[in-house]
């Protein structure tokens, strides 16, 4: 009898830690603004809507043990309880996703998405997204991005947190202040320019060997390739400027690529 009762405890509990989800159509959208201060994880949906999920980690949970986690549930639903015909507001604007903590709003056809919490009471974000749409995310001062699968135009900002991209085409603006920069390009849209730019850390671009592209690389650092491209030299004149650059084709030419660490090495990879 005693095995049932924890048994029960133990399947209430996964019950109640499963993710909580927001879900709004994209129809009529063709760029979605997200800017929250904490760690943000976009992934390719298969509905066209935008669906923001935070939960706890499957790690998280099982270095719980089911009493301590029975009392959280306990105390949550106290709040629940307590928060029943009442509305959060916070210092951003009032919450406009019932009780996730979000602000929403649309101007044409893009659509506003503000996280209100502080990254004290939001520990993660999990989003999903059409592959296609037109990204712009800010992760605020401490939080990270990782994004994988799209192929729209994206935006990207973080001051101390990392900034990770796999299989993304372009174009590109991502910059940070302190955090890494690592993209993995599944290949390189020709639409408009890449920039990649970080003032401390190091930048680390994977593209395609038969990419088309103008390149511009500038650091104090050091810059390390496997391409094999000619660095134009100027007869006569005299390297005065304190600041490396390096300027090169690649296959003749194609879209800027620019990218910039004023400290930090940047590691430039053919795939």
């Amino acid at each position: 009898m005693k095995k049932i009762v924890i048994l029960l405890l133990f399947v209430s509990t996964i019950i109640s830690a499963q993710k909580k989800d927001f879900k709004y159509s994209l129809s009529g959208i063709t760029k979605v603004v997200l800017a929250s201060d904490t760690t943000i994880k976009l992934e390719v949906g298969t509905t066209n809507e935008l669906i923001i999920l935070e939960a706890k980690t499957k790690k998280e949970k099982d270095n719980v043990h089911w009493s301590i986690q029975n009392d959280r549930d306990r105390n949550t639903k106290s709040k629940e309880d307590k928060r029943k015909g009442l509305t959060a507001v916070y210092p951003g604007g009032k919450d406009d996703t019932n009780g996730f903590g979000f602000s929403v709003s649309k101007d044409g056809t893009t659509l506003y998405v503000t996280d209100l919490k502080s990254y004290l009471q939001r520990h993660s974000l999990y989003v999903k997204l059409p592959k296609n749409m037109n990204i712009s995310v800010d992760s605020g001062n401490l939080g990270s991005i990782y994004m994988e699968g799209f192929t729209g135009e994206v935006e990207a900002a973080s001051n101390v947190g990392r900034i990770e991209m796999k299989n993304v085409t372009g174009p590109l603006t991502v910059n940070t202040s302190v955090g890494k920069i690592d993209i993995d390009f599944d290949k390189v849209s020709q639409k408009s320019p890449i920039t990649i730019r970080t003032s401390v850390s190091e930048i680390d671009v994977a593209i395609p060997g038969n990419t088309n592209a103008d390149l511009e690389l500038k650091t104090q650092g050091t810059v390390y390739t496997n391409f094999d491209f000619k660095i134009p030299k100027k007869k006569g004149m005299e390297n005065v400027s304190g600041r490396k650059s390096i300027v090169s084709k690649l296959n003749n030419g194609g879209v800027k690529i620019y990218i910039k660490s004023s400290m930090g090495n940047i590691y430039l990879r053919k795939k």
